[in-house]
């Protein structure tokens, strides 16, 4: 009730503002209360749906003031019951996860490396999932299948050979996870938009999706990981996929039932690999790393408990890693003199989740308690954040920074002020990820893009307790039998492939109320948006078959509450001729190529964020972004939006942010006038030598992510003084010729470089001066391999590279090397300077 308090202050007098304070208090208190009595669950959901009357009328009735008297008279009705049902008596909860420390980097979770992996090395399991693949080396395409329960790590150490530079020469590689429930068409297409991501899907029928694949394949190496399969049909189906030529190909699946990777292998049981839990010292040295600092033991207070828990998770990583990090929460909220009092609450923790379980209790079930305990002791705002992931299909991938807009759309965050909403969310969704309820998936090997996806079993507990307290209504194409309450909130409409897909004619009349809709299914089954008057979120992830040529997003001018828009979608968009109504706009996502922007999009006072695909041609922006810091982001597999902005359209020296992530000729000269940039990711054909000069002066720069497509024709110099306020720095190209003067970006902390193996190249001294950059905390290289480079290139490459580096301080502690796809590079004469 946050954000109606605030929404509504100005309006009551004092008697007034004590009640809705003392309203607030009363279901903050209750809402953490640990199996609450029936009469206080009905008792909350009551006032969290007096909540959204209100926050509805304020927000969208222009007489709400006359209509406030009836609400506070519901108000004081509710404090009334609380008293009369003795409420107060229900026992609270002191937090067992501690309050997210905001001050945690947002990009620090994705990078650190999982302590399971060095386990699973440490017992020789990652050598011999290696050795399955490779030890034969023969060309005919080999499937191996890693068999386990859930929380063993199965998906952990298949990503381990994902990443790893140890298997090289694969064209094309796919990660794709399935659901209990599978959509085929969306993992066709899945699979398809990585092995070809130049070239979006178009496609939509299975049998068409699965010849795309198989044409793109046929003459290709692959690697392939299929994740979590839990029926042979989906299998059946996807090898059709998957051409069986003599190159090399290799596929992972990872699956808990034994049937099912037999059937993936061909019934060749000796390409199933199980996986077995972690031995008990093992498993003392996970849960020791995951709830202290490095080499702190804990202490004897903590021994006993924590041998008992770790006895308890039976070995599984998942289960360990998630209550380890709750634990640790706790552990640093603690001051050194209440370890005793943490010692009680560790016990308590042992006797309440562990200790009940049954003694014959399956591995799943004890993971499911574990996650179950580890969600129950998130703070209030990191339940309400986790609960509205249900609002995506299980096994769904979602991306951080949308997440991150969708809880900011939602008022789910508080900050002190408005720039630091993003970095809160951030934080708190780093915490997700920590306590192993969201999963880090590494479907972009390359390391540009970080994936994730919210745990199976945390997805049907959220899903169940959103039910429960009708924060999300879920319609699934294979429903047979729905009950809803009066009021939707929010809906998500996961259709899937079903081609007649409905919501229930019962369910219409409910709908006005609707404060998020997430829909994912083909476009006849999508409702008209006309019934969503009251929207604050809208996601719609849409295909459309031939003949249809596109999608006509009719109805969302009308939507004059919306505060973010995403659009994906295999057709071109057609947006409304006007949309100056939606003034609440802050997000504005089309994946889709768009026919034409509407004229009046620069008058969205509110739009903070812009994503349109490629081919969209864009008005003058200028005009939009006055005070603002507007993304200028098209998706990866569009091109064309990018080359529109060239010299002459130059935005306001007040962005902070420009990502122009498709190719453009070279780098514009204004770039050099916006005195308050911080981040820059651009993509250049060549770089020229005044490019350089233009990008030394930016005194603001502290994100530089510059990829260039043609080799330069000479040393590319960074000298004494420049960017000095640069912290992170990307810099990828088919051939390194970089230098660092002395002084040079001096308070640079992470470098990253990114170049092709060439067949027969001698690479000689092509890094000069890396000893110079002497805060440089993490450098990583990634090596791709260009067209006719052998292994033997792709190594001589990696040894170059290592004897570069090798004159940095933090050599070899702080230094990575990893295999990537080719860096992307062209050939074509250059522009005169």
């Amino acid at each position: 009730m946050g954000s109606l308090t605030r929404k509504l202050d100005a309006h009551l007098d004092a008697v007034h503002k004590d009640e809705i304070g003392k309203l607030t208090t009363r279901l903050l208190k209750l809402s953490g209360a640990r199996d609450p009595p029936i009469t206080a669950t009905y008792w909350m959901k009551e006032v969290g749906e007096l909540s959204y009357d209100m926050d509805n009328c304020v927000d969208a009735e222009a007489d709400w003031i006359q209509k406030l008297p009836a609400f506070m008279a519901r108000v004081r009705e509710a404090n009334r019951r609380y008293d009369r049902y003795m409420l107060e008596s229900v026992p609270g909860r002191k937090d067992i996860s501690a309050a997210v420390d905001h001050r945690l980097p947002a990009a620090d979770v994705g990078r650190k490396p999982d302590p399971a992996v060095g386990l699973h090395a440490k017992g020789g399991a990652v050598d011999r999932l290696r050795q399955l693949l490779t030890d034969d080396g023969k060309k005919e395409l080999k499937v191996v299948s890693i068999v386990g329960v859930g929380g063993i790590g199965k998906t952990t150490l298949a990503k381990q050979l994902w990443r790893e530079g140890k298997l090289q020469g694969f064209d094309c590689r796919a990660f794709v996870r399935t659901a209990k429930k599978p959509d085929m068409r969306r993992t066709l297409r899945s699979i398809l938009a990585q092995v070809r991501p130049h070239q979006p899907p178009v496609a939509n029928e299975v049998h068409d999706l699965i010849h795309d694949i198989s044409e793109h394949l046929k003459n290709r190496r692959y690697f392939l990981i299929v994740d979590d399969l839990s029926d042979t049909s989906v299998w059946d189906v996807a090898s059709r996929a998957f051409p069986e030529a003599n190159h090399g190909s290799r596929i992972i699946t990872t699956t808990e039932i034994e049937d099912v990777a037999l059937a993936c292998c061909g019934y060749q049981s000796r390409y199933i690999f199980k996986m077995e839990p972690l031995c008990v010292s093992y498993s003392k040295e996970l849960f020791s790393s995951a709830v202290f600092c490095s080499g702190e033991k804990y202490c004897s207070q903590l021994d006993e408990v924590s041998d008992e828990i770790i006895r308890r998770c039976a070995g599984l990583p998942h289960s360990i890693i998630s209550i380890a990090s709750a634990l640790a929460s706790q552990l640093k909220a603690d001051a050194v003199e209440n370890r005793e009092q943490t010692g009680d609450r560790w016990k308590y923790i042992q006797t309440s989740v562990l200790d009940n379980l049954p003694a014959n209790t399956t591995s799943n079930e004890i993971l499911k308690q574990v996650l179950n305990f580890c969600c129950n002791s998130l703070p209030i705002c990191l339940q309400t954040c986790l609960l509205y992931l249900s609002l995506y299909p299980e096994n769904y991938i979602i991306f951080k920074e949308d997440i991150m807009k969708q809880w900011a759309a939602e008022d789910f965050i508080r900050a002190p002020t408005q720039k630091d909403i993003l970095e809160v969310a951030g934080s708190y969704f780093d915490k997700l990820v920590n306590m192993g309820l969201i999963q880090h998936i590494d479907v972009d090997y390359s390391d540009k893009v970080f994936y994730y996806a919210v745990h199976p079993i945390v997805h049907g507990l959220i899903t169940s307790k959103c039910t429960e307290a009708n924060f999300i209504t879920l319609i699934d194409y294979s429903q047979r039998k729905m009950q809803f309450s009066d009021k939707v909130r929010r809906l998500s409409l996961q259709f899937g492939s079903a081609t007649y897909a409905t919501i229930p004619a019962s369910t219409s009349t409910r709908l006005s109320q609707v404060r998020s809709l997430a829909f994912i299914g083909l476009m006849s089954c999508l409702p008209s948006l006309l019934e969503f008057k009251l929207l604050r979120v809208l996601i719609l992830h849409v295909w459309g078959d031939p003949p249809r040529s596109s999608f006509q997003l009719e109805g969302v001018s009308e939507v004059p509450l919306l505060r973010y828009l995403q659009v994906t979608c295999n057709l071109t968009v057609q947006l409304p001729y006007q949309m100056q109504g939606l003034q609440h706009l802050e997000t504005l996502e089309i994946n889709a190529r768009v026919a034409a922007v509407p004229f009046d999009i620069v008058h969205l006072g509110s739009l903070l964020h812009l994503r349109l695909g490629g081919g969209t041609e864009l008005p003058d922006m200028t005009a939009c972004i006055p005070q603002k810091n507007v993304t200028l982001d098209p998706p990866s597999a569009s091109a064309g939006m990018a080359i529109l902005l060239d010299n002459s359209c130059s935005p306001p020296d007040s962005v902070k942010t420009i990502e122009l992530l498709q190719p453009i000729q070279k780098l514009p000269k204004w770039i050099g006038q916006l005195t308050k940039l911080c981040i820059l990711k651009i993509v250049v054909r060549e770089l020229l030598r005044d490019d350089i000069s233009t990008l030394q002066g930016l005194p603001a720069l502290t994100i530089l992510s510059l990829h260039v497509r043609r080799r330069p024709t000479e040393i590319i110099l960074f000298q004494r003084g420049s960017v000095a306020a640069l912290k992170y720095f990307e810099f990828r190209c088919g051939v390194l010729h970089l230098a660092f003067e002395e002084g040079a970006m001096r308070n640079l902390q992470r470098l990253t470089l990114g170049f092709n193996a060439h067949r027969g190249e001698e690479y000689g001294h092509f890094i000069h001066g890396i000893e110079h950059l002497s805060n440089v905390q993490e450098i990583k290289g990634i090596i791709g391999a260009a067209t006719g480079a052998e292994d033997n290139d792709w190594r001589a490459a990696e040894s170059a590279f290592k004897d570069a580096i090798r004159k940095h301080p933090s050599y070899p502690s702080n230094v990575s090397v990893k295999a990537s796809g080719m860096v992307d590079e062209e050939y074509g004469p250059p522009e005169k300077q």
